[in-house]
């Protein structure tokens, strides 16, 4: 029993010590040292394996007494610390093979038959014990026979019998309650087998299930060797994978693009615009279609002969040169020249752009070369070229300088220009500049130099910096013409006989309920071209040349320059707004001079009502003086002021008063349906009446858009109301009225029929009647403007991907005038606010005329993966003429293809 117990311990722990190494990774206990178990001896490695394990700790002293029986005191402690082990997981019976239960079968049966054999020792030892009252009534019949008097031999035999056999029953006493005590430490030893042998059945049919299926899959298995070949096999793919990644990447692209085809006039002689017959349709200029997107040119006579092809090489990780420079990426782009007219000559190759850019020790740089659009931006009024209008061939390097004291970001331009902006009338002319741009925490301050040969030098500061919640920005710019003492050596300019000065200020706050601004500026006319609109008054040499050798801020659209503040002033303004729960303030003030501190501009205005989320209901007034003169400061339609002292705003996009810089009063409700806080989403609305005190014309108006999606149909109605109203009539021909409503509808591919076609349809009419009057009138008072477009549109038409557009559109004007002085007024358009609700147009402009004409055009466009090919055929007739005089009537055909590739 004593061996049965020690085999079954020892195969429970083996067996699970050797499944738990292959699940869980624990630190073992500290393995006492046992004296008495010899290095070498045969059980020493199961005896160590139990001991680590906390199975056996050995005696007190540090012996294991290895041939001393194992009492089933021991043995039930062995067990007891091999079950809790188990059910605590840190033996892991599920991974106990097959041999080592059998062993543990073996085990328990052994156990079974010692218990047995222990159990019939037992009961014949109680089946032979005399008992106590046995013994006693034998000894008194043994005192009894002493009595009498007999032989004394016989009688010392007698005696000595008893005590022989009264020292066996003491012997048996002692013996039966041994055997009783370890018949009941063996009935727990029993439970406790009795458990672990219902683990170990169950454990035993798992085993044969998974054993079971190892040899149902033993044909799918493959040798060691094969395994440890292909582990080798995978390892190396592995090295030329991860070395493959770190190799030098390359990478080819470009594109194709071009357009052919003509627009002429195969009757008549007036030429016109088409675009304002497909503008804001799928086969606009935008979108491929005729012709130029410009609804002011005339498009008729007008080739579309443009091509280009482009091919460019781009690599990476190309690796550290000299241990300095490191080239993570580079590129190159190329362009065909010439590949289309063959009496223009050879076809030749160009070098677009190339750039590269790493790190030159340890700090990020970049350089990029461009043969005609090499874009960069100093500051707002040095050297701002950052359009792509291809002046400019030249070389851009940055360089984020940790090395040097600050660790500015360093830039480096220098090139060769064409740009009148900066040529000053040279054909041609190299430019150079230098840019170090430092970023303290608060923000970022710059100092830049530039200089263009020719024309001029300039030197600038800027910053953007923010401490709490004040935001402070600014630059300040000094430009010398390249004459005179700069260009004598060891000479000096006179900053204030040579220099020409450009800066400006601005201060915000922003204190959560409130905001305010403030402004200084003062800007030389030198900054702008001598022939823009922005020099009034100064003499024009047709000289657009600079004092900031800048071109971007000077392409906006409609003559809108981009600059902070426009050039030829001297002024400051302050602002201020707040949105307080329901309440919405607002206030402004702002004069300036011209340079030389003539014509005094100045104005102020305040707001105040009430706002929930995006909708606002304010009341405002605005005083607009100019030389100390009130001035009513509105435009011709008297939907805003005249007064435009740059891109910031005298409000500076703060007070939001409406109708800054002007002479009015009046009260205004609006709402946003692009805030994120909008009652209705996609609702613009506006409604208001202002009252102009000098020229005491006063303007109701309402206006407003939406746009929504209707069961895959996409609405957007639009509508527009205004009447201007003049007691003076004979000095303000102003009374007038106009309404203007339209609405665009567009369906979605509709796929369960054939082509899967989508269609559209766009409808604006305006009306404008002299007075109050309403209505179309026959007295010829009435201007009106009407356009109509229709189309259709079929997907995947006999090929996939393929489309076929067609669309017709019709518009007239009676009575109306473009703002473009010696062109017949429907010929052309001023602007495209066809579908803008807050203006009271289409395509012409505020002005009175008497001029009427209409045109309508029908067109298609195929298209089919980058490829598209248009036909259309355009009428315009001048209603002005009559036909007795020299027909009336110009029709002009046109064809364009175009095609666009990338790879």
């Amino acid at each position: 029993m004593k061996k049965g117990l020690l085999i079954l311990t020892a195969a429970l722990t083996f067996g699970s010590m050797a499944a738990a190494q292959t699940t869980a990774t624990s630190s073992a206990p500290q393995v006492p040292a046992l004296t008495d178990v010899p290095a070498g001896h045969w059980a020493k490695d199961a005896i160590d394996k139990l001991v680590s394990r906390g199975i056996i700790l050995g005696y007190p002293d540090g012996t294991f007494r290895g041939t001393q029986n194992l009492t089933r005191y021991e043995a039930a402690v062995i067990i007891a610390r091999l079950l809790d082990q188990m059910r605590s997981g840190e033996v892991a019976v599920d991974g106990i093979d097959q041999e080592v239960l059998t062993a543990l079968q073996n085990a328990v049966q052994e156990l079974a038959a010692d218990l047995a054999a222990l159990g019939v020792r037992v009961t014949d030892l109680e089946e032979n014990m005399v008992s106590k009252e046995d013994f006693a009534r034998l000894e008194e019949r043994v005192n009894a026979l002493g009595a009498v008097e007999g032989d004394p031999t016989a009688l010392q035999g007698i005696t000595d019998q008893l005590a022989a056999l009264n020292t066996s029953v003491d012997e048996l006493t002692a013996n039966y309650d041994t055997l009783r005590a370890d018949v009941d430490d063996n009935a727990s030893n029993i439970a406790a087998l009795n458990d672990l042998t219902v683990l170990l059945n169950q454990d035993i049919l798992d085993l044969q299930d998974r054993v079971s299926a190892v040899e149902a899959a033993q044909s799918d298995f493959v040798l060691r060797a094969d395994f440890d070949n292909l582990t080798n096999r995978v390892a190396g793919i592995d090295t030329r994978v991860t070395n493959l990644e770190k190799a030098p990447k390359f990478s080819v692209s470009g594109g194709f693009s071009g357009t052919f085809g003509r627009l002429n006039l195969v009757q008549g002689t007036v030429g016109f615009d088409v675009d304002r017959l497909t503008a804001n349709t799928p086969q606009s200029a935008s979108n491929g279609g005729f012709r130029d997107g410009d609804v002011t040119t005339v498009d008729t006579g007008k080739d579309y002969n443009t091509g280009s092809l482009t091919f460019g090489v781009k690599a990476s990780q190309l690796g550290t040169i000299g241990g300095v420079v490191t080239v993570n990426d580079a590129y190159l782009n190329f362009g065909v020249g010439n590949f289309w007219d063959i009496n223009a000559g050879d076809v030749y190759v160009t070098l677009d752009s190339a750039g590269v850019s790493g790190t030159l020790a340890g700090q990020k740089f970049s350089a990029d070369y461009s043969a005609y659009s090499s874009n960069f931006k100093f500051q707002d009024y040095l050297f701002n070229n950052s359009d792509d209008n291809e002046t400019r061939r030249g070389i851009v390097f940055n360089l984020a300088a940790a090395s040097l004291p600050g660790a500015p970001d360093l830039t480096v331009v220098l090139g060769n220009t064409n740009s009148p902006y900066m040529t000053n009338g040279l054909d041609s002319a190299n430019y150079y500049g230098v840019r170090m741009a430092y970023k303290p925490a608060a923000g970022t301050f710059g100092v830049s130099a530039a200089i263009v040969e020719g024309n001029r030098t300039g030197f600038g500061t800027d910053f953007n910096v923010k401490f709490g919640v004040l935001n402070l920005k600014g630059e300040g710019v000094l430009s010398f013409p390249n004459t005179g003492r700069l260009a004598t050596l060891g000479q000096f300019p006179n900053i204030q006989t040579d220099a020409d000065a450009a800066g400006y200020l601005e201060a915000r706050a922003d204190l959560g309920i409130v905001k305010f601004g403030a402004n200084a500026r003062a800007i030389n006319p030198a900054f702008a071209p001598s022939d823009s609109a922005f020099t009034v008054g100064l003499p024009q040499d047709n000289t657009p040349a600079n004092a900031g050798m800048s071109d971007t801020p000077y392409l906006a659209v409609n003559g809108v320059n981009t600059l902070p503040y426009v050039p030829n002033q001297i002024g400051f303004g302050a602002a201020l707004g707040t949105t307080v729960g329901p309440v919405a303030l607002g206030a402004y003030g702002d004069t300036r001079t011209d340079w030389w501190g003539n014509g005094r501009i100045t104005g102020f205005g305040v707001k105040a009502g009430a706002q929930i989320s995006a909708l606002q209901l304010v009341a405002f007034y605005n005083s607009l003086t100019i030389n100390g003169v009130a001035a009513d400061g509105a435009n011709g339609a008297y939907t805003g002021s005249s007064q435009y002292i740059g891109a910031s705003g005298v409000g500076m996009g703060i007070s939001a008063v409406p109708f800054t810089m002007t002479s009015s009063f009046g009260a205004q409700v609006s709402h946003s349906g692009t805030a994120a806080n909008a009652l209705v989403k996609n609702l613009n609305l506006t409604l208001g009446d202002v009252y102009f005190t000098v020229s005491k014309t006063n303007r109701f108006y309402v206006y407003g858009d939406y746009s929504a999606t209707l069961g895959g149909f996409t609405v957007a109605p639009m509508f527009h109301y205004s009447i201007l109203t003049n007691a003076d009539t004979t000095a303000y021909a102003q009374n007038q009225n106009t309404v203007k409503y339209g609405i665009k509808l567009a369906s979605p591919e509709l796929t369960s029929v054939p082509f899967s076609p989508s269609m559209y349809l766009n409808v604006a009419n305006r009306i404008t009647n002299a007075d109050t009057a309403f209505g179309v009138n026959n007295n010829g008072t009435t201007k009106t403007e009407l356009l109509g477009q229709v189309g259709i549109s079929l997907n995947n038409v006999v090929v996939p991907g393929a489309s076929v557009k067609l669309g017709y559109a019709y518009y007239q004007g009676f009575g109306v005038n473009s703002s473009n002085g010696g062109i017949a007024p429907v010929m052309i358009g001023s602007a495209n606010n066809a579908f803008n609700a807050a203006s009271p147009y289409l395509y012409g402009s505020n002005a009175t005329g008497n001029d009427s004409a209409k045109m309508d055009g029908v067109y298609t466009q195929i298209g089919w993966n980058g490829l598209t090919a248009n036909y259309g055929v355009f009428r315009y007739y001048d209603l002005n003429a009559p036909a007795a005089n020299g027909a009336p009537t110009s029709v002009a055909q046109g064809f364009k293809v175009g095609y666009s590739f990338k790879f």
